[in-house]
C-alpha cells in the first residue's frame, strides 16, 4: 500500500489527500503518516529515528524567547530581506519545505504567503496549520503548488525568498538521518534556474536566494550578500531601487 495514514481519525478531511495519494501511487513511494497530537507526522520503521513534522507553535514559542535575548537587527536572514527599524515586508517564500524559515519570517513581524509543490511537505504544512494556535499564524498564508505558477499570478510582491534544494551541497556536512530520508522523499529542485529567472522578472524590491556558503550562484553575482559559516544569502534588489 503506497501510502498508509496511522492512526488517523476516521472522520479526517483534506482536498490535499487525493493528490498525495496520486503522487504516492504514480512515484511508487511507500509512505507513512503518522497520528500524533493533532497532526499528521512522516513515520520511520527504524526505531531510532523520530518522526519528522511541523511543531508550529513550539518553534514559534522558542523564537520569541531567543529574540527576547537576541537583537532582530543582527540576524543575516533579517537584514537579507530588508527587515530595517520598523518596517516588515511582506515576503513571497517559493519554497515552504519544513516552514523552518517561514516561520522565522513570523517571528520578525512579517506576513507571510508560502508555497510549497510537493503534495507530501503540503500534507504535513496543511495538517501542522489546522493544529496551531499561535497567534502569529494570522499573518501566515500557505498555497500548495509550484513556485512558477505562484509566481505567474501573483502581484505586488515585496520580497520573494527562494531556497532550492541544491545540487552542489556539501555532502560532508549533510544534515541529521531523518532529514536525509525526508530529502529523499521530495528529490533536488533541478528547475532553480529557471524559477530563479521567473522570480527575477516579477522585479519584486527583493528577490533573495538561499545558497550554501561556497557554493554558485543561480546567475550574476548579486549587488548584495549576506554571508554566515554555512549559508549565504544572495539579495537582488528591484531595478527601480538606485
Amino acid at each position: 500500500m503506497p501510502l498508509q495514514l496511522l492512526n488517523a481519525p476516521a472522520d479526517y478531511r483534506s482536498p490535499l489527500l487525493e493528490p498525495l495519494q496520486i503522487h504516492c501511487e504514480q512515484g511508487q513511494i511507500d509512505l507513512k503518516l503518522e497520528w500524533i497530537n493533532g497532526q499528521f507526522w512522516l513515520h520511520s520503521d527504524e526505531v531510532k529515528e523520530r518522526p519528522i513534522g511541523i511543531e508550529i507553535d513550539r518553534e514559534l514559542a522558542r523564537h520569541e524567547e531567543f529574540f527576547k535575548k537576541s537583537s532582530l537587527q543582527k540576524e543575516l536572514l533579517a537584514k537579507a530581506i530588508g527587515v530595517k527599524g520598523p518596517h516588515r515586508p511582506k515576503v513571497l517564500d517559493l519554497t515552504a519545505g519544513l516552514l523552518g524559515d517561514s516561520l522565522l519570517f513570523l517571528s520578525f513581524g512579517c506576513e507571510v504567503l508560502a508555497v510549497e509543490r510537493n503534495p507530501i511537505v503540503a500534507f504535513l504544512i496543511e495538517s501542522a496549520l489546522k493544529n496551531a494556535q499561535h497567534p502569529a499564524i494570522g499573518r501566515f498564508h500557505f498555497r500548495p503548488g509550484d513556485a512558477l505558477t505562484a509566481l505567474t499570478e501573483l502581484t505586488a510582491i515585496e520580497v520573494i525568498y527562494y531556497d532550492p534544494m541544491f545540487e552542489d551541497a556539501n555532502e560532508k556536512t549533510l544534515p541529521r538521518k531523518e532529514m536525509r530520508i525526508f530529502r529523499s522523499l521530495i528529490g533536488k529542485d533541478l528547475d532553480a534556474k529557471s524559477i530563479f529567472q521567473k522570480a527575477l522578472e516579477k522585479n519584486s524590491r527583493r528577490l533573495v536566494v538561499k545558497r550554501p556558503r561556497h557554493s554558485d550562484y543561480l546567475g550574476d553575482r548579486p549587488p548584495l550578500e549576506f554571508v554566515g559559516k554555512s549559508t549565504r544569502y544572495d539579495v537582488y534588489l528591484s531595478r527601480q531601487i538606485p
